[in-house]
Formats: C-alpha cells, structure tokens, sequence
C-alpha cells in the first residue's frame, strides 16, 4: 500500500475542508426545512406532478447530505481521537491523495474496492 501519514500542515487542511462542508451542508439543511414547510397549491395535475418531482429530487439530495454530515462528523471525531487516516477495515493508513479527495471516507482503496465488489454480488 502507498501510504503515508499526514503532517500536521495537511491534516489541519483537511480538518478545514470538513469542518466547510459541515457547514455548506448544514445551511442546505436549514434551507430545505424552510422549503419543505412552504407548501403552494398548484393549479393543475402537471404542475402539481412537476413539483411532486421536485420534491422528491429535494428530499434525495437531503438523505444524501445527512449521510456525508455523519460520515464528516465521524471524521472530526477521529482527527480528534488521533485515529484519522486509519482505514475501519484493514487498519492501515489510507493514502493522503485519497483523504485529500474525499476527506471523509472510512476506507483505503482497497476495502473500498473490496466492498464495492462484494455488494455487486449481491444486485
């Protein structure tokens, strides 16, 4: 595996990046909450179906982010505990460019992969 372990300039790097997402996220949470709770009537059944798609995109979008917003929560967590980096499978460090690209994810790239393959088997 070709990883190293982050300095300390990289990791308060990627401690700013997540803590930026959080709150892009959480904005876009509070966002959607005033979205959701302003219901207009529509006047006819392709409008009404129109904004039911909407809606629905709107909500997706919400699950999404709620999922990133525990898996960055998770993250500080670990900066915190010193555990950051650590892949939650096979216990070796993840490479730096893919904390860099994706500060948030759990696995190196080679659990990701793993994982990947396996849920495939399943579909």
């Amino acid at each position: 595996m070709n990883a190293t372990e982050l300095n300390e300039s990289e990791l308060q790097n990627l401690k700013e990046s997540l803590l930026f997402q959080k709150s892009s996220i959480l904005n876009k949470s509070h966002e959607f909450k005033a979205e959701q709770s302003s219901v207009v009537s529509v006047a006819d059944e392709a409008e009404a179906a129109s904004q039911d798609i909407a809606n629905n995109i709107s909500i997706h979008l919400h699950e999404r982010d709620r999922t990133a917003l525990y898996a960055i929560e998770k993250a500080l967590g670990k900066i915190a505990d010193g555990t950051y980096g650590q892949c939650e499978a096979c216990s070796e460090m993840i490479a730096a460019r893919r904390l860099q690209a994706r500060p948030f994810t759990a696995l190196c790239i080679e659990c990701m992969e793993e994982q990947e393959s396996h849920s495939n088997i399943y579909q």
